[in-house]
């Protein structure tokens, strides 16, 4: 099972990439087939945002923000 640290790392380098959204559904989909529950990558992923905030990094940010509206359904 992948470490928060880690599913931050994967989510970060896609953001800060191509942003393709099938790439990171498939990520998020692949996190849960392997035990990860949708609450820890929740978690996970407003810890990041937070973190990009802390930053000043606001277009990462949003970009993290649209990952975490790909997994709830927003």
């Amino acid at each position: 099972m992948e470490t928060g640290a880690e599913i931050q790392r994967e989510v970060l380098a896609e953001v800060e990439g191509r942003r393709d959204h099938r790439r990171i559904r498939a990520m998020l989909e692949r996190w849960q087939e392997q035990g990860v529950p949708a609450e820890r990558l929740v978690d996970e992923l407003t810890d990041l945002m937070l973190d990009l905030r802390a930053q000043n990094r606001a277009d990462d940010e949003d970009a993290v923000a649209e990952v975490l509206d790909l997994l709830t359904g927003w």
